[in-house]
């Protein structure tokens, strides 16, 4: 999730970018990217499948993009051939669904 492309998100199947909203962090999830090795094909920069997730998002989000893959992969279908055939929109209604209110700091610190 480095903002400096540490993690190389973009030429993941499933990437993982963090930025910095307002000093807080955030994450934009991509999907689809290849490094251009044998098993993936060509190289492609992933796309982002959304605004901004929180860090308590994040784990949600990416749950509900491989319960849509298990969903609607076809027997012994990789993730990026399912995403290359599919596309991306039944991913960011998943990641969509799967976003929840954030508190912010003064509503968790009044909880506490």
């Amino acid at each position: 999730g480095c903002i400096n492309s540490c993690g190389h998100h973009h030429s993941g199947h499933i990437g993982i970018l963090g930025v910095d909203k307002d000093g807080k962090e955030w994450y934009q999830v991509t999907l689809g990217g290849s490094d251009g090795s044998t098993l993936s094909g060509d190289a492609v920069a992933g796309k982002v499948i959304g605004p901004s997730f929180s860090a308590a998002e994040v784990p949600d989000v990416i749950e509900a993009v491989l319960a849509t893959y298990r969903d609607l992969r076809q027997p012994g279908e990789a993730f990026i051939d399912a995403v290359r055939r599919i596309g991306l929109d039944p991913f960011k209604e998943a990641g969509k669904s799967a976003r929840h209110p954030v508190a912010d700091e003064e509503t968790e610190e009044a909880l506490a």
